[in-house]
């Protein structure tokens, strides 16, 4: 349950934005391609490994995943949850506990649990900044950092690692607020 409440906690995204705030255009240009191709999809299916480090209490939590989205509905894994949303019900699966929890979609969506933006999460509430070309296990890649106009977020900073070429996000760092960053590595989109 904890690693599956600080997941989603790291996605609370902001709901009240500031205004005005300048964004990199040319960051501003790459997401804008990124959001529009995924949308053009009719569904995402992804597989991904992630990782919570929590410093302060010294923990490292590893865990394998995958994802279908399509529109507002999604099928989200993550080993012993699984969590469904038609976009109006989310069911969350505790299959070891052979539990259900049925929540109102857009009520997890305002707490910001809501794994169908997770392709285009930059959209809105977000100054974007281009870092630049880097190198990520011999794989060449683009990062750009978003820094939420919210500053009451649980996070200060999500790392984006996208595949210029492909227009494909590799990889995705949150860096929360409370000294814990949970770390997404997309291993198939």
């Amino acid at each position: 349950g904890l690693f599956l409440f600080v997941l989603f906690s790291q996605f609370s995204f902001p709901i009240h934005a500031q205004v005005g705030v300048a964004s990199d255009p040319e960051a501003e240009e790459l997401l804008s391609d990124i959001s529009n191709q995924a949308k053009n999809y009719l569904n995402i299916s992804a597989t991904y490994a992630s990782t919570l480090i929590d410093l302060q209490a010294d923990m490292r939590i590893e865990q394998a995943g995958d994802v279908l989205i399509e529109g507002d509905r999604y099928r989200l894994n993550l080993g012993d949850y699984t969590i469904i949303s038609d976009g109006r019900t989310v069911w969350t699966l505790e299959t070891d506990m052979g539990e259900c929890y049925i929540d109102d979609a857009e009520e997890i969506s305002a707490d910001g649990m809501d794994p169908s933006k997770m392709f285009t999460i930059w959209e809105s509430g977000f100054q974007k900044t281009w870092k630049g070309e880097v190198d990520l296990d011999g794989q060449e890649l683009v990062r750009i950092d978003l820094y939420p106009e919210d500053k009451s977020a649980s996070y200060h900073t999500i790392q984006l690692w996208i595949d210029e070429g492909r227009r494909q996000m590799v990889q995705l760092l949150v860096k929360g607020r409370d000294g814990s960053d949970v770390r997404y590595l997309v291993t198939r989109f």
